[in-house]
Parts: structure tokens; sequence; C-alpha cells
């Protein structure tokens, strides 16, 4: 099971494991938001409920609200699709494995950041290979964005959920 955890002023922060979550609020950290229904975390003595979610006592500042850019992040920024042929990557053959496409690639000048990356197949990343995605043909499904670390804990927890 799964916590999720806010910031004082609402904002998701991460999702850590529900015991994680209990010893926050044990530790006068956290106040418990919800609890899952029918769970609970057990001592020699005692009973506790485990929380699906819970909130900070104290601010936490964080140095930058924009993600870092690992593939992790990038793959569930594009919900784990190809942004080229659309397919999920539980769709992809057994030689085949989401990779980082960038738009105007680094040998041309581009760079290694949020808005010139994208998920792509094995399949469609050796396609468009080392070429400009005008002169191949293809354009990604989608507009790549910078999402922030709320955006990629809510995509998580929405992909767990799912």
């Amino acid at each position: 099971m799964l916590c999720l955890v806010y910031n004082t002023t609402g904002e998701p922060l991460e999702l850590v494991p529900s015991l994680a979550g209990l010893c926050l609020h044990l530790r006068g950290k956290a106040v418990i938001l919800e609890t899952v229904p029918g769970r609970f975390a057990r001592s020699p003595r005692l009973v506790f409920p485990l929380p699906a979610s819970v909130v900070l006592r104290k601010h936490r500042r964080i140095g930058s609200r924009v993600a870092v850019l690992t593939n992790v992040h990038l793959f569930l920024r594009d919900g784990h699709r190809c942004a080229y042929c659309g397919r999920h990557r539980r769709e992809l053959g057994a030689r085949e494995h989401l990779s980082r496409d960038h738009l105007v690639p680094r040998s041309k000048g581009g760079t290694d950041a949020w808005l010139n990356v994208v998920t792509a197949c094995s399949s469609c990343n050796h396609r468009k290979d080392d070429r400009l995605v005008e002169d191949v043909g293809r354009t990604p499904r989608f507009e790549p964005w910078v999402p922030s670390r709320g955006d990629l804990v809510v995509r998580r927890l929405s992909r767990g959920a799912a």
C-alpha cells in the first residue's frame, strides 16, 4: 500500500509506503488525511489504521518544482507510450523497449531537456535515427511539456490505481 504525502500547501510531494506514512504521523510530523479501508498495522497491544494520505505539519521547502529528467520520469510523463506509434510498453514485442528520443538530435545541436525529448519505442527510435522530425515525416502525437514533481507523483499514483 502506498501513502501520498502532501506539503502544508496541499502540493503532493511523494509516494511512500503506508507504514512510512504511519511513522510520520506517530512521530508527530504529519496528520493523517484518509486511511485505507480495512487495512491496519498491528503491534502486540495496539492497532493503527494504515494511512492513504498524510499532510506534513511543517512546510518542506523544495529546491526546484521541476522534475529531474530521467527515463523513469520521462516514461511517466508520456504514460509509458511511444510518442510516434502510440503503443504502450505492454504492447511492445519481446525485443522492443521504450527509449528516449530527441526531437532535435544532440548531434544537430539539440539539448537533453524536457521540451526536446519524448518516449519512443525502439523500433520508432531506430526508424527516426539521427534525423529531424520534419525530415522523417513523423511527428509526435503530443507536444512535450515540463512536468512538476507533483505531476509525476499524481501520474504514478493514478498508474498504480489503474
